[in-house]
């Protein structure tokens, strides 16, 4: 009888299908906020209210990354994979639904929830069915597919809100991910672990509400200030509750987090080199569409035509990027990476006020090559430099931080710029200091290349 083709053989097949549940999850956020405005209107509800529609999916993905990266390492990525899946699919159809505001929110949460096994189980999946030689590769064609999402979302969920109704967006979406589910099941080889480590819950659920306390704190910070009661009562829950977690961990035989993770010099590197990514990213999609609205007169189309420049070419060079990095070094794709995100955010700096649209969308587009050689090449070697059986915890806690310095990004972006007495961008010089500081930001990320080994080969700490 025919044996089945090694995992190795059909990589790309494999690869394809997990991607799939990449390309839902993404557009199941980046479609909500076209939809939205009808939302809220047919719900009944404000769009101050309606903005949780959006942050609550987002929080959900964030704060769980680590512990659905964890349950992979224990259960097998592809079972938790294909679990997330179908818990995405029935609350997106679930979703077109829904006959409340808070029955949405509530469904909107389980997406979230659901969705958050997906970062953790694609990168999984790809270190077990991908060699490192090829891993750059794979992560390029999932930051590839992540940036197609982006920039495709709104303009499928525009097209579904003008030709059906908001509702069609989860029904589609839900459609979508049974696909996707279908392709994983068969195409991706079962899961064969046989780690019997007792769950630390007093580890796992003291790091995750500290995160979800974070989150709340920096996404409120915009508003209220971080000065607030609110804000002031999040930072003393966030910090008691990290103390929980370093004590526990230091005290249990197998924690949710090994300490040691944080003392691995290429791991902190490469999270603090992708934070930063993901800072001027979120940065820059706070700072563009204001300078482009509110300083320049451009129309909402005109504005977003020009910043498609970034996503666009982010998606695009990603693949190369990785693949570059694959015969180079993860280390030197990086910091080049970082080092013409920094020139060219230094140039923004410089713009005058009557900059040409083309010279504007080049300097996007050289941001987004920057940070195509940085995304994909981060994720790869992430994969090569932390033990195997930590792995999934291990991508978990760098997506997850990954998120958290974009939300750090955006909301320090928006009180640069934003004047408080008018809550409108008024001149050019805090645009000015912001891209300064995202320059700055990306030239110190840039230097920390040196804790990355430049080895192309796995390293494995058993």
């Amino acid at each position: 009888m025919r044996q089945p083709a090694p995992a190795q053989d059909r990589r790309w097949w494999v690869v394809g299908a997990i991607l799939m549940g990449t390309w839902v999850g993404t557009l199941g956020n980046s479609m909500v906020p076209v939809a939205l405005p009808s939302m809220v209107e047919q719900l009944g509800v404000g769009v101050h209210k309606g903005i949780w529609l959006i942050s609550v999916y987002v929080l959900m993905v964030a704060v769980l990354m680590p512990l659905f990266g964890w349950l992979g390492d224990r259960f097998g990525y592809r079972r938790i994979y294909l679990g997330g899946l179908v818990g995405f699919g029935v609350s997106s159809l679930l979703a077109g639904f829904a006959t409340s505001f808070w029955m949405l929110v509530g469904l909107r949460v389980v997406q979230g929830i659901c969705n958050a096994t997906t970062l953790p189980s694609v990168m999984g999946i790809i270190s077990q069915s991908v060699p490192g030689q090829e891993r750059g590769k794979a992560m390029g064609l999932w930051a590839a597919v992540n940036g197609a999402a982006h920039g495709l979302g709104p303009v499928i969920s525009g097209f579904l809100v003008h030709s059906l109704n908001w509702r069609a967006i989860f029904w589609v979406n839900g459609a979508m991910t049974v696909v996707g589910l279908a392709m994983v099941w068969v195409l991706v080889p079962r899961d064969q672990r046989n780690d019997r480590r007792v769950f630390d819950w007093v580890g796992a659920v003291a790091f995750t509400v500290a995160v979800l306390g974070l989150m709340l704190n920096l996404s409120l910070a915009a508003r209220g200030g971080w000065t607030s009661a609110a804000s002031l009562s999040l930072w003393v829950v966030f910090a008691a509750l990290m103390g929980v977690f370093f004590v526990a961990e230091r005290r249990v035989r197998h924690p949710f987090v090994r300490l040691s993770l944080f003392g691995n010099k290429a791991y902190s590197a490469l999270v603090a080199m992708s934070g930063a990514q993901f800072f001027c990213l979120m940065g820059f999609q706070v700072l563009m569409p204001l300078y482009l609205i509110q300083l320049r007169g451009f129309s909402t189309p005109a504005a977003g035509l020009i910043i498609a420049a970034l996503p666009a070419s982010l998606a695009l060079f990603s693949p190369f990027a990785g693949a570059i990095a694959d015969r180079r070094s993860h280390a030197i794709a990086i910091r080049n990476g970082m080092l013409l995100v920094c020139l060219a955010t230094a140039g923004a700096a410089l713009w005058p006020p009557d900059l040409s649209v083309g010279l504007m969308m080049a300097t996007l587009a050289a941001v987004g090559v920057g940070m195509g050689f940085t995304q994909s090449p981060a994720a790869a070697a992430v994969t090569l430099f932390v033990r195997k059986d930590e792995r999934g915890v291990a991508l978990g806690i760098f997506n997850m931080l990954r998120f958290v310095s974009a939300t750090l990004g955006a909301t320090i972006a928006g009180v640069l710029v934003v004047a408080p007495s008018s809550g409108r961008a008024v001149d050019f010089e805090p645009f000015r200091l912001a891209f300064l500081l995202l320059s700055a930001l990306a030239g110190a990320a840039a230097l920390l290349y040196v804790f990355v080994p430049r080895e192309k080969c796995e390293r494995m700490v058993e």
